[in-house]
């Protein structure tokens, strides 16, 4: 432990000292930490899919308010460790909070499960963000080993990403069920917790030693907080660049504004006509109520400090696409690895969550490589600009997906038929599996993997309303039945062909539904349905010829599942993108925003992964609805757009920053 004199010394004395022990108790905190929340991602979706029988739009829009809030509370949770918690406490508060959200997971009840979520959102907002500044201020600002210190808290992070999806999904979901994977989150949260209790003295002892400690920002009218993060930029009395890039740096400030007034007004005029949800019409303005408050922030700043400033802001864009497409990872890629790709390696059967550890392990693989190779190519003078950087990255994007692309259009291939004589009343073939189904002729014929949501889509189009209705009230009931403490329901309206087919399902359907008395159109439900259930007891409902087309169909096309090799393709060119971007970023606004807004801007840089994951969650409300060829097209083509965008602005961007790298 580096004593508090030696802490004050240059960073030259303190290069050769061993870090210190808290850094290591830090270190295991947020291994945990990061378990338990990928972990719960991973399986998030999936689970909505398969034990709600809900339709992948529909858990893309919970998918999508869940993770942008994720990234948006650490804003008011730094904020209340600043001003009123302190640093320990707020993490103490985080961890207990996502430790019972993690928890409360293993209960199926509806209102639990988004109660669990809240926890989740809340609790991250208090933890996340103010374990970093820990790490942070256990160094001087100029102490050699800083950048190291956040090396190895960032292997912490991706460590427990990559055994998160592994532990959770590939060993607990696919042999004992989803609830094991979320109580594995909850242990692994705890863990993290019971770590920084049992490390906290050593954490504190740390901290003051380096000079620092980790109580609330100093009270109004206290000058004790006063120095050189609240002098005047030294930047802001010389002058800004003119031409192009002078113009650029007027303009960025300009369109915050314009986004700050209109997106409002629109949203709230799209909400009260019942276009959008009102929801949506909050977090809209919420957006932009922050890019306008960015705006009179960027107009306050002068000179070269307000052109530095502007390119945070600038590629903070580029960084909102990246991030929108990279974030698929835990929606619609993981949607395709669960329906749509062969999980297989001869006999081997891995699961779909195993892709998600992808990513954390090519970081371990390739981060060192690219250290290496900014290093050789500035040593050379070769190494890219900033911006170049980052429109390498919206390259990779397009790679990435392009790769996507190429898997979707071979699923696309396999092609199934069966007989029909007739569609059944109100059914629409341009929306049976997204699209891909024609009738005529006598025959009904489906392009591509048919997946479970998808065959019941189809079927509640077939089937009577009231029959819908009390299916969906029955999901919700279903997850209280045992054989003990059966739940009857009279299905008055069930056709006369009403019979449950449980010849090909899982044991689990067929120890949930109990049977069927056609006398009394009476249905006897003994466990949870879930999507496998709720399929067998829509499919008892509509026409037996129909639903014998649509089996049919679906058993055949699920050899159109293709190989894992497009995933790992599309993983491994975005993990490339990202680490041309994310640590980049980071730098850079470390680099570039003035003293007096280093901790505000840095904020606001994270925040871009908040609107990403809001964006990219409204869009993956279309999974199900287009084809899967057309839905990864989308981010092939924002990447693409970006990429165009980033050339013209690349060179005025590095003149806007003054010189630095």
């Amino acid at each position: 432990m580096a004593s508090a004199s030696a802490a004050e010394g240059s960073g030259t004395e303190n290069a050769g000292k061993s870090h210190p022990k808290g850094l290591y108790i830090l270190f295991g905190t947020e291994m945990w930490e990061r378990f338990s929340y990928y972990g719960m991602r991973a399986l998030l979706v999936l689970y909505m899919i398969n034990q709600f029988g809900w339709q992948p739009s529909d858990a893309s829009t919970v998918y999508k308010w869940y993770t942008s809030l994720v990234y948006l509370f650490p804003l008011l949770g730094g904020y209340l460790a600043d001003k009123y918690l302190g640093l320990r406490l707020s993490i103490i508060i985080g961890g207990v909070l996502m430790a019972i959200g993690h928890f409360l997971m293993a209960f199926e009840a509806l209102p639990i499960f988004y109660a669990a979520l809240g926890f989740l959102v809340v609790g991250n907002g208090f933890f996340k963000p103010n374990i970093s500044t820990m790490v942070g201020r256990m160094y001087t600002q100029n102490d050699a080993r800083r950048d190291g210190a956040f090396t190895i808290f960032y292997m912490g992070i991706n460590l427990g990403a990559f055994l998160a999806p592994l532990v959770c999904g590939e060993w607990l979901r696919k042999n004992y069920g989803f609830h094991y994977g979320f109580a594995a989150a909850g242990v692994g949260m705890l863990a993290g917790l019971f770590m920084f209790l049992g490390g906290q003295k050593q954490v504190l002892a740390d901290i003051a030693a380096a000079g620092n400690d980790v109580a609330i920002s100093p009270k109004k009218g206290d000058d004790s907080g006063k120095g050189a993060d609240t002098q005047a930029d030294e930047d802001e009395k010389v002058a800004g660049e003119t031409g192009f890039a002078g113009l650029v740096a007027k303009a960025w400030p300009m369109l915050l504004l314009a986004i700050g007034a209109i997106v409002p007004i629109r949203a709230i005029y799209f909400a009260v006509t019942g276009a959008i949800d009102i929801k949506d019409a909050v977090m809209m303005c919420a957006f932009s109520a922050i890019a306008g408050w960015m705006a009179l922030t960027l107009l306050s700043i002068k000179g070269k400090s307000r052109d530095k400033s502007t390119v945070i802001f600038v590629l903070f864009m580029f960084t909102v696409l990246f991030w929108m497409a990279f974030e698929q990872a835990g929606n619609a890629l993981n949607i395709w690895a669960e329906y749509n790709t062969d999980k297989h390696i001869g006999s081997f059967e891995y699961s779909a969550e195993s892709f998600q550890s992808l990513n954390p392990l090519l970081i371990f693989i390739l981060a060192p490589v690219f250290s290496g190779m900014w290093l050789f190519l500035a040593r050379k003078n070769w190494n890219p600009s900033t911006p170049i950087k980052f429109l390498i990255a919206m390259i990779f994007m397009v790679l990435s997906f392009g790769a996507m692309v190429g898997g979707a259009l071979a699923e696309n291939a396999q092609v199934s038929s069966a007989p029909l004589a007739a569609l059944p009343s109100g059914v629409k073939t341009e929306k049976i599996n997204a699209g891909r189904t024609t009738f005529e002729g006598g025959k009904l014929q489906i392009s591509g993997v048919f997946p479970t949501f998808a065959v019941i889509e189809a079927y509640e189009m077939a089937a009577d309303p009231k029959i819908i209705a009390v299916t969906k009230t029955l999901e919700e009931q279903s997850k209280e039945a045992t054989p003990e403490k059966p739940v009857k329901v009279v299905l008055e309206s069930a056709p006369s062909t009403f019979s449950v087919d449980l010849t090909n399902v899982d044991e689990n359907v067929k120890k949930a539904i109990g049977g069927y008395d056609a006398d009394s159109k009476t249905l006897t439900i003994t466990g949870s349905l879930g999507a496998e259930g709720k399929r067998a007891v829509l499919g008892a409902a509509v026409p037996p010829e129909y639903r014998a087309a649509i089996e049919t169909i679906a058993k055949a096309n699920e050899s159109g599942r293709v190989s894992g090799f497009w995933l790992f393709l599309s993983y491994l060119l975005a993990t490339i993108g990202e680490l041309c971007l994310s640590p980049v970023g980071l730098s850079m606004v470390t680099k570039l925003a003035p003293r007096r807004f280093a901790s505000l801007f840095m904020g606001v840089w994270l925040l871009a992964s908040s609107v990403a994951q809001y964006l990219g969650g409204s869009l993956g409300e279309m999974w199900g609805q287009i084809p899967p060829t057309d839905y990864f097209v989308i981010f092939v083509a924002t990447s693409i757009g970006g990429s165009l965008v980033l050339v013209v602005l690349a060179s005025p961007v590095k003149k806007l920053m003054h010189g630095v790298s």
